[in-house]
Order: C-alpha cells, then sequence, then structure tokens
C-alpha cells in the first residue's frame, strides 16, 4: 500500500498521533532555544540581563515567520500534489520553497545587522538592559538562514511520511543548545555572548542534519535540475498558502513590542522580565497544538487532494480534541504550579508578587487554543489561506493590541494579562463559524458533485 492510500484509508487517530507527536516534539524544541537561555541568564546573570533577552524575543518570530512561510506553504503545496501523484510539481514545491527562504532570510539578517539600533529601540529597550539586548541580537542574528534552512528541511521530511527524522533535525541542534549554555554562561561565564552563540551553533547543526536528510533520499523530493527552476507562479502560491504563518509570527513579534513597553511603562525590567516568562510558557501551549497542526497537515492535504472530504473533517475534528487535550495539561501546570515556574527562571520576590495573578490571568481560557490554533492551519493545510489569515490577524492584531492598551487603563498592570484571553475567545467564536460554514460546504459538495467542481479547480495549482 503506498502513503497516498495510507493516508486515505489507515486508522485516522493513529496516522494523527505518528505525525503530529514527532511535529510537537520538533515544534518545542525550538521553543527550547530561547527558554534555555533564558533559564540560564536568568539563574546566573539577573533580572536585567533576563530582560535583555526578552527585549530579543521578537527577533525569534521574525526569523520563524519568514522560514515557516516557506516550509509551510512549500509542504501543503507538496501533499496536495503528492495527493495528486504529481511528483514534478512536488520536487519544485521543494526547490522554491528552499530558494524562497534562503532569499529572505539573507535579506532579513542583512536588514538586522545594519539597522541593530533603531530595531532595539523599537523592540523598547530599556537603559540597564541595553548592553545585554545588544550583545545577544547582533549574534543570534547570524542564524536567521540556519533555521529557516531547518525549518524547510524538516517540513519537507515530515510531510514526506519520515515525521521522526524532523524531529532529530531540530532534537540535535535543542541538545547542542542545551550543552552549549552549560558550558559557554554556568562554566565559562560567558553571559548572554554564550547563550546567543549556543543558540547560533544549534541551529547550525540542526539545518546540516536536515539538508543531510533530503539529499540521501528520506523524503520524497526527488533532487534534479528542474527541482530548483523558479516558478514564480509556484512561488506566490508558496507565500500565499504560507502567508498566515507569516501573520501569526510576526503578530507575536510586534506584540512583544507592546508587551514590553506597556509593562515597562506599569513595571520596569521586574515585569518585562515576567512577560518574558509568560511569553516562554506561552510557547509551550502553542508548540503542541502547532505541531498537531503540523501533523495532520499531509492527511488533510492528500485526503483534500483526492476529494475524500469526510476524512478531512474527521481528522480535523480528532485532532482537535487531541489538542485541547494536550493544552489543558499545560493549562493546568500554569494554574496550579506559577510560582515553582517562576522560581525555575530565576524569579526574585518582586517578580513573583505580581508575576502569579499574572500567569493565571493570561492563562486562564489557554486550552480553547488547542482548536484555534489547529483551525488556522486547517485552513491553510487545503489550500483556503484567507480563513487562516483572517482568524490569526484578528486574534494577534486587531482584538489583542488594542486590548493591551485599553484595559490597563481600568485593571492597572493586570489588565495587560487579561487581554490574551479575550482576545482568545474572540477568536474561538470565529473558529467555530469558519468551520462549520466549511463543513456545510464539503456537504453539499458530496452530495451534488458536479455542480460545485469549479471549487477545487479554481483553487489548481500551477501545473
Amino acid at each position: 500500500m503506498n502513503k497516498i492510500n495510507d493516508f486515505s484509508t489507515g486508522k485516522l487517530f493513529p496516522m494523527i498521533l505518528k505525525y503530529s507527536i514527532p511535529a510537537a516534539i520538533s515544534l518545542l524544541i525550538t521553543a527550547i532555544y530561547n527558554i534555555v537561555d533564558r533559564i540560564f541568564v536568568g539563574n546566573f546573570n539577573g533580572t536585567s540581563a533576563l530582560a535583555g533577552l526578552s527585549i530579543c524575543f521578537p527577533l525569534s518570530y521574525m526569523m520563524m515567520a519568514f522560514g515557516l512561510t516557506c516550509s509551510a506553504g512549500g509542504s501543503t503545496l507538496f501533499s496536495l500534489f503528492a495527493g495528486k501523484g504529481e511528483q514534478k510539481n512536488m520536487n519544485r514545491s521543494f526547490g522554491n520553497a528552499l530558494i524562497l527562504v534562503i532569499v529572505f532570510e539573507i535579506l532579513l539578517t542583512v536588514s538586522l545587522l545594519i539597522f541593530a539600533n533603531p530595531v532595539l529601540t523599537v523592540f523598547g529597550v530599556t537603559e540597564t538592559a541595553y548592553e545585554y539586548a545588544f550583545e545577544y541580537y547582533r549574534i543570534v542574528v547570524l542564524g536567521c538562514l540556519f533555521q529557516g534552512l531547518t525549518q524547510v528541511f524538516c517540513d519537507f521530511v515530515r510531510v514526506s511520511g519520515k515525521p521522526v527524522l524532523g524531529m532529530c533535525a531540530t532534537g540535535i541542534g535543542a541538545a547542542a543548545n542545551i550543552i552549549l549554555d552549560a558550558v559557554f554562561v554556568a562554566f565559562l561565564d560567558w553571559g548572554v555572548t554564550g547563550a546567543a552563540w549556543a543558540t547560533v551553533i544549534g541551529q547550525i547543526l540542526s539545518a546540516l542534519l536536515g539538508a543531510y536528510f533530503i539529499l540521501k533520499g528520506y523524503s520524497k523530493v526527488e533532487i534534479e535540475k528542474e527541482t530548483f527552476s523558479i516558478d514564480f507562479a509556484l512561488s506566490r502560491k508558496i507565500i500565499s498558502c504560507g502567508f498566515s504563518f507569516w501573520i501569526a509570527q510576526m503578530a507575536m513579534g510586534l506584540i512583544s513590542l507592546v508587551y514590553n513597553s506597556q509593562l515597562g511603562k506599569y513595571g520596569g525590567d521586574t515585569a518585562i522580565s515576567v512577560y518574558a516568562v509568560v511569553a516562554s510558557i506561552m510557547t509551550f501551549v502553542i508548540m503542541p497544538a502547532s505541531g498537531i497542526s503540523q501533523g495532520i497537515q499531509p492527511i488533510v492535504g492528500n485526503c483534500f487532494g483526492a476529494k475524500n472530504y469526510k476524512r478531512v473533517m474527521a481528522a480535523l475534528y480528532q485532532a482537535s480534541a487531541f489538542s485541547v487535550g494536550i493544552t489543558c495539561i499545560i493549562w493546568l501546570i500554569v494554574m496550579f504550579f506559577p510560582e515553582a515556574i517562576l522560581l525555575s527562571f530565576g524569579a526574585s520576590e518582586e517578580m513573583l508578587e505580581f508575576g502569579v495573578t499574572g500567569l493565571r490571568t493570561n492563562f486562564c481560557i489557554t486550552p480553547i487554543l488547542g482548536f484555534v490554533m489547529l483551525v488556522t492551519t486547517f485552513f491553510q493545510s487545503i489550500a483556503k489561506p484567507v480563513p487562516s489569515i483572517i482568524i490569526t490577524f484578528l486574534r494577534q492584531i486587531l482584538f489583542l493590541i488594542p486590548f493591551i492598551y485599553i484595559f490597563p487603563i481600568f485593571w492597572n498592570i493586570n489588565g495587560i494579562f487579561v487581554a490574551q484571553p479575550v482576545s482568545d475567545a474572540l477568536a474561538l467564536i470565529l473558529s467555530i463559524v469558519l468551520v462549520v460554514r466549511e463543513q456545510r460546504l464539503f456537504n453539499k459538495i458530496e452530495a451534488a458533485p458536479s455542480e460545485f467542481a469549479c471549487v477545487t479547480d479554481k483553487n489548481k495549482e500551477p501545473a
């Protein structure tokens, strides 16, 4: 039985687990890069150094934004082409995604290095944290290209039916980062400089292993001359399919700036350090949900390409239940052990004073994100990026940012942490409406397929 038939007829939930768990672990490993740096720096270099790293946190979102746009967009089309048995288009999806990520990440690196001081000013750097932020920033930006390459290599290995190998590629980098953090920060006392170099070296190792998997045939990509021929129509389609990820990541970076600005206004470096912990834990919520979303991407893409709409929706609903369940576990940990979480980041008494309330408030309805995150990737997986873009834009920008400015007027610093759950609740309502609409459309197509043939034809990718 070939892989396409496996996606169409294999037992669904075991298949979701097979692809989701390695993808979720891979994304968690990616999150570890920044979180481990913060834990070591917070414990060995103090609050101002931790604030410096927190100020640079938008960098990680910017780096991931361009990488995910290319990797998610390219791998989505790769899965759709696989469902149709179009090998040449599968190859070209990889080649164009790789070219795009190289161009985007190099341009990003150069821009960030040239405009380092203006960017840090926009990030909201404080006078006491500037030295630490600049040291970390100027080194970490050198890893942009390697992080982007890792994302592309690992995503294409994953959707080719080898999710564990994709996990291994990111895992070796994270393991190296943890070991080097211990050596550079704890033993050699290199501070934020050591944490930055540990991150970059880890990213290089991950990219090299990912390239090895592709070149040695561990994916369905067949490397040939035409693989790397630039196809502008296909490249536009890749960017379109991955654009919701770009918005999500850039929005998270923008939100970090807004949070840093508002928290700095109401509580200084201590409040910014609390947000460093909040953002780190939020990563542990988002990454498993995103991993499960990525896990169903090849299943949904192949089944949608084969017009098996019942299985497409079944994958969404079963994966949603799994995602919400995993998110609930993290939510319970945050609700019951906020002090322990803060102390693991070297929290001071002052941080604990309002950090406990901040954590609990920010995460009070977090389990719903298990569904919202899945829905955004679901629409992207069936090459309908507009609903994903709408959900992401409204949740992360149109709702959240105004709330961060408005709510503190009424509830002081706690109002800043109220903004996220309110925004998430509104996003949940929108997500349910869009999914119900899509379900009804699929039902109509199955009831009268000839009348709705144009639905899939209008989304047809370039040959």
